[in-house]
């Protein structure tokens, strides 16, 4: 049986050096992660995040990591300052990895959601990206890389208590599997990733531990999924052996989704 070339490539361990990730959403939680664990593999990472201090701490947790983390605050929502910022990014360092991290959401039944509401939460998981993604894409065809969506557990089968979020994710996901047929021609890889319950600092506290306890009561697995699970998956999807999976929705959550589900705990 012939051998391709990328299962040659993906065994070395330099399979990331030397490469560039875009990271939205890097000052913190599944953003931080990400960016820290593409830096310690190799990659050179661009940070974007509404707040600087918060990549800055990133910066300083990254030092002495094999890539380069760099870094300016500026907010998705904001298209023209954005895309502005992913050319400055392309035409300096190329983009080989987007990772469309940045997100939000608020909690309410679908009759407690205002339009404002609806709009901000559309605006920030599905606009946003499409924008981003949009704009990364020449850098992206001429490096054949990858796209990577954080999205969330069950976003294929409704979520009670965060209606906007999963639309909007729900469309994302559609974004992306258009998106893979697109640009297949490109050799661009693009998929989503739903994590379920992250270890992330709003679950840390007693504040947040009755929250934490419903969520892994609600996970066949019995444990909430941690940042660095995430980040390993992220990084996996950058690599040669993975660049033929695309159109995905690759759901890590203790078999959550499977289950009565985190989608039942607004109930």
């Amino acid at each position: 049986m012939a051998t391709t070339s990328s299962a040659i490539h993906v065994m070395r361990p330099d399979v990331h050096a030397g490469r560039s990730a875009f990271v939205s959403g890097a000052g913190s939680g599944i953003g931080r992660g990400i960016a820290l664990r593409l830096m310690a593999l190799g990659m050179d990472v661009f940070g974007a995040g509404r707040r600087g201090e918060a990549l800055a701490e990133t910066g300083q947790l990254a030092e002495g990591l094999a890539g380069r983390f760099s870094f300016e605050p500026c907010n998705v929502r904001e298209t023209e300052a954005i895309e502005a910022l992913v050319k400055k990014v392309g035409d300096s360092q190329g983009i080989d990895l987007l990772v469309n991290n940045a997100g939000g959401q608020f909690f309410a039944p679908a009759t407690g959601i205002s339009r404002k509401g609806w709009d901000a939460v559309i605006d920030v998981n599905l606009s946003a990206i499409f924008v981003v993604t949009k704009a990364a894409y020449p850098f992206l065809k001429a490096r054949k890389g990858s796209v990577v969506n954080i999205s969330l557990s069950g976003v294929d089968r409704g979520s009670m208590g965060i209606a906007h979020s999963i639309a909007a994710r729900a469309a994302g996901l559609g974004l992306m599997r258009t998106l893979a047929l697109e640009w297949a021609k490109d050799d661009i890889a693009l998929n989503c990733i739903g994590p379920g319950a992250v270890l992330t600092e709003g679950l840390a506290g007693e504040a947040a531990k009755p929250m934490l306890d419903r969520l892994v009561a609600a996970t066949p697995m019995g444990r909430a999924t941690s940042v660095e699970e995430v980040a390993e998956l992220v990084a996996f999807l950058a690599t040669p052996a993975a660049h033929l999976m695309t159109g995905q929705l690759i759901q890590i959550d203790g078999a959550a989704h499977l289950g009565s589900g985190l989608h039942m705990l607004a109930a």
